[in-house]
């Protein structure tokens, strides 16, 4: 019987692409190490790898049919997607909104009297900032507890902790009860963000994923502009209030937290398996069509066992710490600016009360370019030249800045649109990087561990920036930043020119293995690593095809290597076929290509049943 074409499943690590083909996302390439090729199968076709052919489950080494749904449209999956992005992202991204709220608006605080009544210098001011990144970097191990306790369970428990401490910085009479609440709120919140968009990971494919965390990140920007708009109301109602401003501040910003973390518990699903708001056919194909891209394999998202080979794997790949020292340099401005902006604006000399409204319009235009960032890094597959250009736009409006204040100039503050704008945008699309950069779970986590330990050094040289004796233009703080996002720009450019360089070694040894696998000389037992690493890409420990008899066993090895082989690229055109409209002219092209690789698939199956 014909296969029917849009049956065909979609091939795992959709990034790359083969003869004709583009490189997709060309420094983004999910690698496969040659050891684990076995695994990269099992996960894309099942444990004995299983194909969806002519709309059923096919166990290609028995030909037998496992019983399952149809398979499902592009508009189920959109529609899917779309229920995601409403329930769960809309969501994650509030609750992050809370806590970056949370954290930065000790800045809007200041002005608003907290270091007047606190007696604090601008040195317990740093170290009251430091005191949270000390304990956030220290315990930036503890989103590993998203594979111990249900996600729904420990996201409720983050948002609880962090919105009581927020909310006992009101009560604060000492910089030292400030600074142990602020060292506490950093575990907190240590325990919730840097896990966030691998949890993600597990609900949207990865030409997805950008977005999806662009959303999730344009919260810090739009916490921010809300703290800001929310610290000038609260300071011009509470003017000739008893209690003071920024004590109300704290109370009204921290206490919501408390309350949501009970919606977070009810709203919050276990796994794409496990969302109340999907149909029993969303569940489904909410996991099945992360199984074609090898990740989900059950119905959560909970680690069963750690992966300890990967892990060392992920940790010997220079790729996370370039990402890593990329997300420092992003972080020294990342952290330091939503804090000291109203400090810096007021110091312009502009009034408390206007240095709070100023200090939201920029956030609300980074907000705005964070999200526009994110769709079209995802809808072009590129990350390395939006990083580059975003550090680039940060980079000049730092110098702005600097030149405003060599010049004693006014219009120093429009730079500060362009730094945020930048930076922000640059944030959201490393972490997608590193993410894209690791194919298992194991890995995904072990380098966005690493993303993090080494970036939240940066806001420790942040914090540091803007001393008081540096106002009002903060010439040498705002320097350091311009050089941190130039030098963010060139490691883009350098990892871009590596991953390419890795991307062109597997065209070559796929299209290698390709060509031996039909002439029935394939070494490897599982066809072809799309994107395995190329060192060592040939087992020397394998026999040689001459080393090794011609029997029937040998023979029907060999056809079963050449079916599994061939479906593949059978796979490739297919999706070729699907994004290229009727009304181009390579669409005849591209459909003959398809019948052939289809007929080769066909023939092999036809000799491995023989």
């Amino acid at each position: 019987m014909p296969i029917r074409h849009g049956n065909i499943p979609r091939p795992l690590g959709t990034g790359l692409r083969h003869g004709i083909y583009e490189l997709q996302d060309i420094e983004s390439p999910t690698h496969r190490s040659p050891q684990r090729i076995r695994h990269f199968h099992d996960n894309d076709y099942g444990s004995d790898a299983i194909g969806k052919i002519n709309g059923e489950d096919t166990d290609l080494e028995s030909g037998s049919s496992i019983e399952g749904p149809a398979n499902w449209s592009r508009a189920e999956e959109v529609l899917l997607v779309r229920k995601f992005d409403h329930r769960l992202v809309s969501f994650i991204s509030f609750l992050y909104l809370l806590g970056f709220l949370d954290r930065s608006n000790i800045g809007n605080a200041v002005i608003a009297g907290l270091s007047r009544d606190l007696h604090m210098n601008s040195s317990q001011y740093e170290w009251t900032l430091r005191a949270f990144y000390i304990t956030y970097v220290l315990f930036e191990w503890m989103p590993i507890l998203y594979t111990i306790l249900s996600p729904s369970t420990y996201i409720a428990l983050c948002v609880f902790a962090w919105g009581v401490i927020a909310s006992l910085q009101a009560l604060s009479t000492s910089y030292m009860n400030l600074c142990i609440l602020r060292a506490f709120l950093g575990v907190s919140e240590a325990a919730f963000s840097p896990g966030v968009p691998v949890f993600l990971a597990f609900f949207y494919k990865r030409e997805e994923l950008a977005y999806r965390i662009g959303l999730f990140i344009s919260a810090a920007p739009l916490a921010t502009s809300f703290a800001s708009s929310l610290a000038w109301l609260i300071t011009k109602l509470s003017q000739h209030s008893s209690i003071a401003s920024w004590r109300i501040l704290f109370l009204v910003e921290g206490f919501p937290s408390v309350v949501i973390s009970i919606f977070a518990f009810y709203l919050i699903p276990d796994g794409p398996g496990a969302a109340r708001y999907l149909t029993k056919r969303e569940r489904w194909i909410a996991e099945r069509r992360l199984q074609q891209q090898g990740k989900a394999k059950d119905h959560d998202v909970h680690i069963q066992k750690f992966e300890w080979k990967e892990i060392r794997e992920a940790l010997e790949d220079p790729k996370c710490y370039l990402t890593a020292v990329m997300f420092c340099s992003c972080n020294v401005a990342f952290s330091s600016l939503p804090v000291f902006l109203p400090t810096i604006i007021e110091a312009m000399g502009y009034s408390a009360l206007k240095s709070q409204a100023l200090s939201a319009p920029p956030y609300l235009l980074a907000f705005v370019v964070v999200l526009l960032t994110a769709f079209y890094s995802d809808k072009y597959q590129n990350r390395s030249l939006f990083i580059c250009f975003h550090a680039l736009l940060a980079a000049s409006g730092y110098a702005i800045i600097v030149l405003a204040g060599v010049l004693e100039a006014g219009w120093g503050y429009w730079g500060v649109y362009l730094a945020a704008s930048g930076f922000f945008s640059c944030v959201t699309i490393l972490i997608t990087w590193t993410i894209n950069n690791q194919e298992s779970d194991a890995k995904k986590g072990t380098g966005v561990a690493i993303l993090n330990i080494i970036g939240q050094l940066g806001p420790f040289i942040g914090t540091a920036l803007y001393p008081k004796k540096a106002a009002p233009y903060y010439v040498p703080g705002m320097t350091a930043c311009t050089i941190f996002m130039i030098a963010v720009a060139v490691l883009s450019l350098w990892l871009r020119r590596i991953l390419q360089d890795l991307n062109m070694a597997r065209n070559v040894a796929y299209l290698k293995l390709g060509d031996e696998a039909d002439n029935g000389r394939a070494s490897l037992d599982e066809g072809p690593d799309h994107l395995g690493s190329c060192s060592n890409f040939f087992d020397p420990s394998r026999p040689k095809s001459s080393e090794v008899s011609i029997s029937s066993k040998m023979e029907k090895d060999t056809a079963v290597r050449t079916e599994k082989n061939s479906l593949p690229k059978v796979q490739a055109w297919q999706r070729m076929c699907d994004h290229t409209p009727d009304s181009d002219p390579k669409k005849p092209g591209l459909k003959e290509n398809l019948d052939e690789a289809t007929a080769e698939w066909e023939q092999a199956k036809a000799e491995r049943k023989a």
